[in-house]
């Protein structure tokens, strides 16, 4: 069997295994390692959500979104580390989210969310490395996120501007998440099995109150809707104080990592930018260029700590389904650009794993006002969250 009809149906049944996660509301509320589902671990479930475009005062939008991937390739820079998987010393790492999502609409032009995330994550390497994947001692974390708070203002009239509209918003990312979290787990010589403090991409938040900022814009062509979007995570807190994965592997702090031993609180970004088909009433198709990451440097404050900073680049094929007050959206972005930034400060290369492709399902529910009369826009979804800090 080939390597593509081998990757296309692993993306298949993962994207119809979280179409069910997200189908079964239950499963925010408890441990969902049992559904299979796998992503790098977000931070904000907030990024890239809205209400719909066509919502009116008085709506209130329900939205439940799974994400899911699995990040096991090695990148250095833009250079793929091929030897990692060659020696079977890569870094395997999971993680599957929740996300339940409220959004009110004051006015014509306000609206808030609130997104509440449910995260469950692991993160695993061999130990000892020579052992290869069958040593692999995996860590894992799993609970509550950090929950987020977004308002936003559309910046023209809806009621005269049917057809284009740009929104501004802005939030807070409140640290309700775990972020020293523990697990039992070896060193990296694969003794001393005692509980640690698991890798930063395994917690289920950063431990900072962040601010959120956002922008977003479409513009309905005939059957078509250009959008684009924009959202940055700014998180001032410098480090967490938790012990970094050096520490958790029973690396030597020495006076050269010493600054790598505890980890950072880093910002994220995500862009978007596409366009939606209308295909029938109830039926619309998309695709978008999306590109997300963590900067080197944060916007306020310093970088300090242990941190991975990177971006990936996708292409985002999506399709949406929307039936009166119902719309169910599966959405796959496939990445095609690797890049893993130098450590601030020091500038020293770095190692971290990334998704080839992460698979989300949104459902939606619209209470009161007048529903969805055509599929949604692709802006208006869950489906804008972010990886962060995949791999090692």
């Amino acid at each position: 069997m080939s390597h593509t009809s081998v990757s296309a149906r692993r993306i298949i049944r993962q994207v119809l295994s979280c179409a069910a996660v997200a189908m079964l509301v239950v499963g925010a509320a408890r441990d969902t390692s049992a559904q299979g589902c796998i992503l790098i671990r977000q931070t904000s479930p907030m990024f890239g959500t809205t209400g719909s475009v066509e919502e009116t005062t008085g709506t209130w939008t329900v939205t439940m979104t799974a994400r899911s991937s699995q990040a096991d390739t090695h990148y250095n820079g833009k250079e793929r580390q091929l030897q990692r998987e060659t020696l079977g010393t890569y870094v395997l790492n999971r993680q599957h989210s929740v996300t339940a999502t409220i959004a009110y609409q004051f006015s014509p032009r306000i609206s808030f969310n609130v997104g509440v995330p449910y995260i469950n994550a692991s993160w695993g390497i061999p130990s000892p490395l020579a052992a290869g994947p069958l040593a692999r001692a995996n860590q894992s974390g799993q609970g509550l996120g950090d929950i987020t708070t977004l308002a936003r203002v559309a910046v023209f009239n809806p009621e005269t501007h049917h057809t284009w509209n740009a929104f501004l918003g802005g939030g807070v990312k409140i640290p309700t998440g775990a972020y020293k979290g523990t697990d039992v787990f070896p060193d990296i010589t694969g003794n001393n099995v005692q509980e640690r403090v698991v890798d930063i991409s395994a917690q289920p938040g950063d431990g900072g109150w962040g601010v959120v900022m956002d922008g977003q814009a479409f513009m309905t062509i005939g059957r078509f809707m250009p959008f684009g979007s924009l959202t940055y995570l700014a998180n001032p807190r410098n480090t967490n104080e938790a012990p970094s994965i050096l520490q958790g592997l029973g690396l030597a702090v020495t006076p050269a990592n010493v600054a790598r031993s505890i980890n950072s609180v880093p910002d994220q970004f995500l862009a978007r930018i596409g366009t939606t088909a209308s295909i029938t009433p109830w039926l619309s198709a998309s695709l978008a260029w999306r590109a997300e990451g963590s900067p080197r440097y944060d916007l306020v404050g310093r970088a300090d700590g242990f941190r991975r900073p990177g971006v990936e680049m996708y292409w985002e094929p999506g399709v949406t389904v929307g039936v009166g007050r119902h719309t169910l959206s599966f959405n796959v972005p496939i990445g095609y650009y690797y890049n893993r930034f130098p450590d601030p400060y020091t500038g020293t290369p770095g190692d971290t794993t990334f998704p080839e492709y992460v698979a989300i399902a949104t459902y939606s529910l619209s209470l009161g006002g007048r529903g969805h009369q055509t599929p949604a826009s692709p802006i208006s979804s869950s489906q804008g969250q972010p990886d962060r800090q995949p791999g090692r």
